[in-house]
């Protein structure tokens, strides 16, 4: 069984808003052995949703629909719905009753425009929405199940929830997605590491995607069972896992931040950080983490010299021998933070992150890092492409990952 989701709204075909309802609806049909076939955006107009609509039908056992059950004139879903089957909209008086007591149980008088969201088309069925005013829709175009529910991403979850997923019957078959995440190679390099797994044969597939600096292996296992299609993708990760070692970060939601910290809560240790060129993103990609404070004590966002130099103990004349941005300067700066902070562990970054500044010696990208700790101070060079915002986050995961590797390999 395919299904194909649509979102609708000119916001999201502008690109004003990004779309998050697709990636949801399509992890949880999943999860019901359907396979996602397209997620497809389409604005506001209703001829454009009910040519959409017929197209979908056409092609999937199921088909999706979010958005455009407001109850303004650019909310044309419904009346889409109505031409894709051919029929008029036909007022349901229980269910404007209930839209009413919605608007009075909140103390408010509902307005005459709310009225349309009462109405569906004939023979389509209202689904109840106990979040928000709008109900949502069920009908069969030809072949396909069709659902409409609502573009607020949590009246849209509550909805699938409620309504779509009891109406889902399971098909033969479970389908489990999994996310490996992985640092300090490209995806060329990943990508030959398990060319032989990617091959799209067999009930595992496997894939990359580059986001955030990070590169990922997505792994979708189908089974008749969910033990089948667990066991299947144990054994693709496992293997995985082996082939790509210390590039392994982590999995599913588990960020570099997280797995580091993971690694420094085990060993009962703390960290601080000295950042320069990426003014305080470090520090802010640290404490995203939930419990960061189990080994977080602090940072120095030392831009300006005398900064690194009053604060953090960097010696004038290092920076001037060297400059701010030089490897003595960036062991000065992670042994300054170690010190004044009391921590196991400091990282510390200096760079020329654009898209002014750079010189020949020192150009636009080049970061110098470093990494005191109980055994010595370590330093990196890098030199990054890419926008100011490229260059530094990829410094800071860059650091972060010097300390994880440490810390792992210890």
């Amino acid at each position: 069984m395919n299904a194909i989701i649509l979102s609708i709204g000119n916001e999201l075909t502008s690109g004003q808003t990004v779309d998050t309802n697709s990636a949801y609806l399509a992890r949880r049909v999943a999860e019901f052995g359907i396979r996602p076939l397209a997620h497809w955006t389409v604005g506001d107009g209703r001829r454009e949703i009910a040519d959409a609509l017929a197209r979908a039908s056409s092609s999937a056992e199921v088909v999706i629909v979010s958005g455009g059950l407001g109850p303004t004139a650019d909310d044309q879903t419904r009346q889409a719905v109505a031409e894709a089957l051919g029929c008029e909209l036909e007022l349901d008086e229980r269910c404007l009753a209930g839209i009413e007591e919605f608007f009075r149980a909140r103390g408010r008088v509902m307005g005459a425009a709310n009225r349309i969201q009462a109405m569906a088309p004939r023979g389509a069925e209202l689904l109840e929405n106990k979040v928000g005013t709008a109900p949502g829709l069920y009908a069969r175009i030809g072949d396909a199940a069709v659902f409409v529910v609502p573009g607020v991403p949590s009246e849209m979850e509550w909805m699938f929830e409620h309504q779509i997923a009891p109406r889902l019957s399971r098909n033969e078959g479970v389908i489990i997605h999994r996310t490996i995440h992985t640092f300090g190679a490209g995806e060329s390099d990943v990508g030959t590491r398990i060319l032989d797994l990617m091959q799209r044969t067999g009930p595992v597939l496997v894939g990359t995607t580059v986001a955030a600096g990070m590169v990922s292996i997505r792994i979708i296992s189908r089974g008749k069972t969910s033990e089948q299609a667990q066991a299947q993708s144990e054994d693709v990760a496992g293997e995985v896992k082996r082939r790509l070692g210390e590039l392994v970060v982590g999995e599913g939601a588990v960020s570099m931040a997280a797995a580091t910290g993971e690694l420094l809560r085990e060993r009962r240790q703390t960290l601080a950080t000295a950042e320069s060129c990426t003014g305080g993103l470090l520090g802010q990609m640290i404490t995203s983490a939930p419990g960061a404070s189990d080994y977080y004590v602090g940072g120095v966002i030392s831009y300006a010299n005398r900064v690194k130099e009053q604060l953090l103990g960097v010696g004038a004349e290092a920076i001037a021998s060297h400059g701010a941005v030089s490897e003595e300067v960036a062991a000065a700066m992670a042994q300054g933070a170690r010190t004044l902070l009391a921590s196991d562990w400091a990282i510390s970054i200096t760079g020329v992150a654009g898209p002014g500044g750079g010189s020949t010696e020192k150009p636009v990208g080049l970061v110098w890092m470093a990494l005191a700790g109980p055994e010595g101070t370590k330093t990196s060079k890098t030199l990054w492409g890419g926008t100011r915002e490229i260059i530094r986050l990829r410094a800071s995961l860059n650091a972060l990952n010097m300390l994880r590797l440490e810390l792992r390999n210890q």
